[in-house]
């Protein structure tokens, strides 16, 4: 699945930069909320103002987007790498539960612990049933 495409957005919300980064769905629904959420009042210069913005930006402010770009594309490939890996630990952690509920695994927790734990009956405190006051 690609990442969707980011444009520069004017005037998005308040206590914000007049001017952000947002996916194309993030305006819709920012225009959405004003027409539904803002005041009746406030809604034309918001719808106004919330544009985004196709003119070329100024080159320091090119040079910091291409930077921030660069950045995000780098935290989108970690982010890929992250769900991979929990993906493989999830893996690895029901192949461990599996193989710990096994006879083997009961047989060797029975050696070790001798507790009355078993994988129907996971919960040792019920042992204590019944002990209460002793």
């Amino acid at each position: 699945m690609s990442e969707p495409k980011l444009v520069l957005v004017a005037h998005m919300g308040h206590d914000a930069p007049w001017l952000q980064i947002k996916t194309r769905k993030e305006v819709k629904d920012r225009i959405t909320y004003i027409k539904t959420e803002k005041s009746k009042y406030e809604r034309p210069l918001r719808l106004k103002l919330l544009k985004i913005v196709k003119e070329p930006l100024p080159s320091r402010l090119a040079k910091a987007y291409a930077a921030w770009d660069k950045a995000y594309a780098a935290w989108v490939k970690a982010y890929a790498a992250r769900d991979k890996a929990y993906a493989a630990r999830d893996k690895a952690n029901a192949a461990w539960v599996k193989v710990i509920n096994s006879p083997a695994g009961v047989k060797f927790h029975k050696q070790v612990c001798g507790c009355a734990w078993t994988p129907e009956q996971p919960d040792v405190l019920r042992q204590l049933e019944g002990q209460e006051g002793r």
